[in-house]
């Protein structure tokens, strides 16, 4: 398959990319469900508004039979579980492994759960009452109101074969069936049992081929989400390790050795700075910024002294924090580092959240990189608090 030589598809290159043979990946079907079955299910589907009101209806759920359903990753391993619980009864369980993270989901292995748990039903002797299968994912349930065309649905399209098969067989004015949100972790006692089960199954457990729905006697096919996540995940990990030998990324980490990080993005995505200054504080942190020690480099100036106070060689640590020029608006600067109990210093201003706003007040104060200094901007005028 990965040899074609025409008609290459996303799926021969994500293939090519990670190695996998496409005869056992899961193909996308070209058409959607059939858009007139679409609302028409052989269950209804609950998902109260909230986790009280979650809480609320598994507290008085009224169905005789209760089946809870759990998928779960552990130890980049994926598993499901299903537990039937009948008054009076002992309850029936079924685990099944997916396999390793690398080729399956959680919310595939939550769809794995429901088909465990409609089989159970399936196989009940006496199956013609009132069902209720509780599930923690919602968007498993939603998966049902749709076209079916996204990774892991061909395992809804089975759902729904069986429990059609099941209302064809015990059609009578008994039988119910209801998938149910029911909220995770707050102490349904057939919830948290369900989730212990599911983390047996991603550590390898399974119950008997021949107890398990005929779908899942044979091995799932794999996922291309999970594969894409994998390729994604390695893709960040060489990049990562690329930035942190390169120079500039050396210098980054002496600023914020979390970097690269979220908390940097979340830092200059502020509302209260402007674009112009969350790149100013972004060129900062990289060296990369219009101080005449950098665009001497380049030869875009003649000289690389400082045009505030003739002083040789305007590097940002001279900008920062020595220029006698700006000894006003660095007062000031200063005043907000001790206020916040900071030490002025380069990595607290560059690489301390905290210090964003003083620190951009403190660039537009000097007007040094304005093209006409005399004009302010009121989006960094701001007052920090």
């Amino acid at each position: 398959m990965r040899a074609t030589k025409r008609h290459h598809g996303p799926l021969h290159t994500l293939s090519n990319l990670t190695n996998t043979d496409t005869r056992k990946m899961e193909k996308i079907p070209m058409f959607g469900w059939n858009p007139s079955s679409l609302g028409e299910l052989p269950f209804s589907i609950s998902i109260p508004a909230n986790k009280e009101a979650s809480a609320r209806e598994a507290e008085n759920a009224m169905e005789e039979i209760q089946v809870f359903t759990d998928g779960s990753a552990q130890g980049g391993k994926v598993g499901a579980a299903a537990i039937l619980i009948r008054n009076n009864r002992p309850f029936c369980m079924l685990h099944y492994h997916l396999g390793p993270e690398a080729e399956h989901t959680v919310h595939e292995a939550e769809l794995v759960g429901l088909l465990l748990a409609m089989h159970l039903i399936r196989t009940e002797r006496q199956g013609a009452t009132s069902s209720v299968i509780a599930i923690d994912n919602q968007a498993a349930l939603r998966a049902f109101n749709s076209e079916l065309r996204k990774p892991g649905h061909h395992l809804a399209q089975e759902i729904l074969s069986l429990a059609t098969r099941i209302q064809k067989r015990r059609s009578n004015d008994k039988y119910s069936l209801t998938l149910r949100w029911t909220a995770g972790h707050i102490s349904i006692a057939g919830n948290e049992k369900a989730d212990s089960k599911a983390k047996n199954a991603a550590a390898s457990l399974s119950s008997d081929k021949e107890l398990l729905p005929p779908y899942l006697r044979k091995p799932l096919l794999i996922n291309p989400s999970a594969v894409k996540r994998k390729l994604i995940d390695k893709l960040k990990k060489d990049w990562k390790k690329e930035w942190h030998e390169s120079a500039r990324g050396m210098n980054v980490l002496k600023i914020d050795s979390t970097t690269p990080s979220d908390r940097f993005i979340k830092t200059i995505s502020n509302e209260k700075l402007s674009r112009e200054a969350s790149s100013r504080i972004a060129q900062l942190r990289l060296r990369h910024v219009p101080l005449n020690s950098y665009l001497y480099k380049f030869k875009r100036t003649d000289k690389d002294n400082c045009p505030a106070c003739s002083t040789k060689n305007e590097t940002i640590v001279h900008f920062l924090l020595h220029c006698t020029h700006y000894a006003f608006e660095r007062w000031a600067l200063a005043q907000q580092a001790k206020k916040r109990h900071k030490n002025m210093t380069i990595k607290t201003l560059l690489g301390d959240p905290e210090m964003a706003i003083p620190l951009a007040n403190y660039i537009d104060g000097t007007s040094q990189f304005k093209v006409n200094p005399g004009e302010r901007t009121d989006t960094l005028n701001i007052t920090a608090t």
